[in-house]
């Protein structure tokens, strides 16, 4: 779906982006972690064509993003960024809708629209002032715009940034289900560890101006276990290393061994690990 090749991009003495090679699948949801000034936001005007690259080429289904024309290009592209004006409070959330319904050519009153109001839990707001809502209504309504054209590729920048923790889950919830649904190519910037996690995503990180893959897996340590046990009827819990069949072992028939699991670390913990590498080079 979209395919980035060798992209360049310097401003002055400094290489921001050093032959970056990218793609995302339909359906897929990618998230890309870096540092403030890895060249995210470099990255993502460029693939808004708000920057032009001094190398490289953008393809978005096949097709260089250059060859497109704005009209043709943004029905197929849609992004939500923290930094951007994504709604606008002297209208209503309908009002919204129908303005941006009109730029994107859609019928406003359309059935998936009414859907998604309903899915985001906007039904009793939506003709009320913008202004009047909460943040994390204001963002509810900004992600259902974005969505509402079923665009090729969805660029998002921190979606569910304040949105109290139930309707976090529930936003999260719909944009899985959308996303494979509609089959959106999704790239999402997030610091918000639980979203990456919870978004079924890839995660890319973006250092040196060069994206390099992430498993999580590569940073676990394979020997570190939980055992959860009974002692004089307390439920207890330990943190030991060693291998599954020796832990096992020292504990059989001492205790009422409950489970035995690999302790797995934190992802926030792993990428700070990971992020501190990279600055001491």
């Amino acid at each position: 779906m979209l395919e980035i090749k060798g992209l360049k991009k310097r401003f002055k003495a400094k290489e921001v982006l050093k032959n970056l090679n990218l793609s995302i699948n339909e359906g897929e949801i990618v998230c890309l972690l870096g540092n403030n000034g890895a060249g995210k936001t470099t990255l993502i005007n460029c693939i808004l064509r708000m920057l032009q690259a001094d190398a490289g080429s953008i393809f978005l289904e096949g097709r260089d993003i250059s060859t497109y024309k704005n009209e043709e290009y943004f029905s197929k592209v849609n992004a939500l960024l923290e930094s951007s004006v994504n709604v606008y409070d002297y209208l209503t959330g309908w009002q919204n809708i129908e303005y941006f319904s009109g730029l994107l050519k859609l019928d406003s009153g359309n059935e998936k629209i009414k859907t998604y109001i309903s899915l985001f839990e906007l039904e009793e707001a939506i003709h009320e002032a913008v202004g009047t809502y909460s943040r994390g209504m204001r963002q509810k309504l900004a992600l259902l715009i974005a969505l509402m054209s079923s665009p090729k590729l969805l660029l998002l920048d921190e979606p569910t940034l304040g949105l109290d923790i139930q309707s976090k889950l529930s936003v999260i919830q719909i944009l899985n289900t959308i996303i494979k649904t509609e089959k959106i190519a999704v790239l999402l910037t997030s610091h918000q560890m639980d979203v990456v996690q919870k978004l079924q995503s890839r995660i890319l990180i973006l250092k040196d101006g060069v994206v390099h893959a992430f498993d999580k897996a590569d940073y676990e340590d394979k020997d570190l276990y939980t055992v959860s046990y009974i002692k004089d009827s307390v439920m207890e819990s330990d943190t030991i290393r060693g291998s599954f069949q020796d832990i096992y072992q020292s504990y059989y028939g001492k205790y009422e061994i409950m489970e035995i699991r690999k302790k797995e670390r934190d992802l926030e913990e792993i990428l700070l690990e990971v992020f501190h590498e990279t600055d001491e080079g």
